[in-house]
């Protein structure tokens, strides 16, 4: 069948499959919430607990993480959030902005220079061992962002400080170890 033919055959499936993404679309806001990323739920008081296993890194990967920097602040046009394109090696306008800021000397330009500073994050591929607040997250694979102190507690698991602790790979399934995630509101 020549290509024309299967573009025929094609076309009323096409409709359908649009039609349905019009009527997603229509029934109002949509959640940003994306399904493929798990977080701990915390109680009513801002508590929270979980067990994880960080895994591996996926095949063709060096690390088991990726680290991302991003920006999110109020500005008079409302608010900007935005990965920063300096996670790949791109020049950021944010950042050059924000040096500019900074060494202009002035303390209120380095005060817009703080809240507009970039963020770290680390994405890691886990598996959920334990979730009390969710059963049904149990022994599936999720993606876990994560900040400066989780990774801080996996760097020294890799370089203990002192001679009496062996280093471990905490990304290693079997030889790894689970991750207590304990969360309190300070």
């Amino acid at each position: 069948m020549s290509n024309f033919g299967q573009l025929k055959k094609k076309s009323q499936s096409n409709i359908d499959a649009i039609s349905k993404e019009i009527a997603k679309i229509s029934k109002g806001s949509e959640s940003y919430k994306d399904d493929r990323f798990w977080a701990p739920e915390r109680d009513k008081s801002g508590n929270g607990f979980a067990v994880i296993r960080f895994l591996p890194a996926p095949q063709n990967e060096d690390l088991p993480w990726a680290r991302l920097f991003s920006h999110g602040f109020q500005g008079k046009g409302g608010w900007f959030i935005e990965n920063c394109p300096t996670t790949l090696g791109l020049p950021c306008p944010v950042c050059e902005g924000n040096n500019e800021l900074w060494n202009s000397g002035v303390e209120s330009d380095k005060e817009i220079a703080r809240q507009r500073k970039r963020k770290l994050s680390y994405i890691s591929n886990i598996y959920v061992v334990s979730d009390p607040a969710n059963k049904q997250n149990e022994g599936k694979v999720f993606l876990y962002k994560f900040g400066k102190k989780i990774f801080d507690k996996i760097s020294e698991k890799m370089k203990p400080q002192f001679e009496d602790e062996s280093p471990m790979n905490p990304f290693d399934f079997w030889g790894g170890a689970n991750f207590k995630l304990k969360i309190r509101t300070v």
